[in-house]
């Protein structure tokens, strides 16, 4: 932090230097000033500044223009003035900033009232849990399909009928990933709990709560929830087996055939192009091709045969007493009527999806069977760099697929350079499998548009300061939301603002989700993570 913190003080006392140059300094370009010291601070572990850039911040007002004088100015911020002696002590504030519970639960938090979103939220944060806010049913959908989250709490009124629909839709989808749902409600009456329950809450927990008997009640709906998801063989969605199956039985059953000199082929199947089938039709018309595509398969090979689920859109599919010369006709039989096989938009638009498939032989019984999965991918891939919709067989000249390297867009556009290089180092070393990082920085939503990086082919993550000279955060979410494709953008607000009215806007303006600064780098860290797995 030591590199950041001296990084700091430099741009301040550069301002500060430019400004004794002038007669006056407005008002409003002192609050900015002092929401960037405030934010910046405190994330480079400097939370004595920052907390006194806090206080003063309440004196002032942002939009007004009052002139302030260099005798007027220079006392007000002269906490910014430390000697070398006072950073040196303030840097070793910072040394454990990097220390954060480490904690991959993702929350969905859905609630009409921010107050209650901001409060839960961040002491949720605090015990190193992710959460993703909706104040609406949409926004609640939107990121249960894009995240799947570990657990939904959802506040819910006596009188609002609305809150019982969205439980209703949610029961429905959430039930097959054993996604436990706690209703938070501030009328604590019998038929409310049992109407919550008849319709497939999990817990209930009335407002004014302890969030100490809320974060057990919660860790106790997580746990039984990952046990349950263990304990099942059967992935729901698709009613094939699942990847735990295979991992338990299968190789087993494997090794008995080989040990028996049968044959036994190997076939991995991926849906063509199923990424574009969410983007332009929905999640829920995705779960309903991936769920026909499992049924499909399933509904036309034989009673010995099994079929296993076993990443997102691929699936294995095991044909005992088979050659791989007999697989590959069985398969392109498949290929052919599924091709045939119609869907419907929630528009009522038809269409057709394909798939693509690789087969191996499994003859030996030393060779372990992750290693034939592999070999069968090396042929899926081979069907995919020859057109897709088509059966390919493993040959050992075959090469080995080099996974396609991708660039992740991210931009941070913030007027501090501190956080520029901050979010630049860290962001630089993030390990995303085999995407490259392609980092931008802007001090200003002006310069970002005016840049042609943006429109460039991909998806794009946003950090996105709420407050900015010239163009305001929030004007740049709405430009970006009104004039660019939404799926293009995903959003993360950088935001300082006390004021729950802005947040509130953020969120209806279309953020995707929202940071409330000062916060860590690690925390940024793996929030960048999570959002960046909807762009992959």
């Amino acid at each position: 932090m030591e590199k950041y913190q001296k990084m700091f003080f430099e741009r301040m006392k550069k301002t500060l230097s430019q400004w004794e140059l002038k007669d006056f300094v407005e008002e409003g370009n002192i609050y900015r000033f002092l929401h960037t010291v405030k934010g910046t601070a405190a994330s480079i572990g400097l939370s004595q500044i920052s907390n006194e850039a806090d206080l003063k911040i309440e004196q002032l007002v942002e939009t007004e223009s009052r002139p302030w004088r260099k005798e007027e100015w220079q006392p007000f911020l002269e906490f910014i003035f430390v000697d070398r002696m006072q950073e040196e002590e303030v840097q070793r504030e910072g040394e454990n900033i990097e220390k954060v519970t480490e904690n991959e639960k993702l929350i969905l938090l859905v609630d009409e009232n921010i107050s209650t979103v901001n409060s839960l939220k961040a002491s949720l944060e605090k015990e190193g849990y992710m959460v993703l806010a909706a104040l609406s049913a949409k926004k609640a959908l939107k990121l249960f399909y894009d995240q799947k989250p570990d657990c939904i709490l959802l506040g819910i009124h006596e009188r609002n009928e609305n809150g019982f629909q969205l439980l209703d839709t949610l029961f429905e989808k959430s039930q097959a990933y054993f996604i436990p749902i706690i209703l938070l409600c501030t009328e604590d009456k019998k038929e409310i709990r049992l109407r919550g329950y008849e319709r497939g809450a999990a817990d209930f927990i009335a407002k004014p709560f302890e969030f100490d008997e809320l974060k057990v009640r919660l860790e106790n709906r997580i746990k039984y929830k990952d046990m349950a998801s263990n304990a099942v063989l059967i992935d729901e969605l698709t009613g094939a087996f699942n990847r735990k199956f295979f991992k338990m039985e299968l190789s087993r059953y494997l090794y008995e055939l080989n040990r028996k000199e049968d044959d036994l082929s190997l076939v991995v199947l991926d849906l063509d192009h199923f990424k574009k089938v969410n983007d332009q039709y929905g999640h829920v018309v995705g779960d309903i091709v991936l769920s026909g595509f499992a049924q499909f398969i399933i509904k036309n090979k034989r009673n010995s045969d099994y079929l296993i689920r076993y990443g997102g859109e691929e699936f294995i599919l095991l044909l005992p007493h088979t050659k791989k010369e007999d697989a590959k006709t069985f398969v392109d039989r498949l290929l052919r009527e599924f091709s045939m096989v119609s869907f419907l938009s929630e528009e009522g638009k038809s269409f057709s999806a394909t798939f693509s498939a690789g087969v191996v032989e499994v003859d030996n019984p030393s060779t372990h069977i992750e290693e034939y999965v592999k070999q069968a991918d090396t042929a899926l891939y081979d069907a995919k760099n020859h057109g897709r919709n088509q059966v390919c067989i493993y040959e050992e000249n075959l090469e080995v697929p080099t996974t396609k390297t991708n660039n992740i867009h991210i931009a941070v556009i913030d007027d501090s350079a501190v956080v520029h290089e901050l979010v630049k180092d860290r962001l630089s070393k993030l390990s995303l499998g085999n995407n490259e990082i392609d980092l931008q920085s802007f001090r200003e939503g002006e310069s970002f548009f005016a840049s042609a990086w943006h429109k460039q082919p991909g998806k794009f993550l946003i950090l996105l300061d709420g407050i900015m000279p010239g163009m305001d955060g929030l004007e740049v979410l709405r430009m970006l939301r009104n004039d660019y494709p939404e799926e293009k953008f995903i959003v993360l607000m950088l935001t300082g603002r006390k004021s729950e009215e802005d947040i509130v806007r953020a969120l209806e303006l279309g953020a995707d989700d929202y940071l409330t600064k000062p916060f860590s780098v690690a925390e940024l860290e793996a929030r960048v993570k999570r959002l960046v797995k909807r762009m992959m």
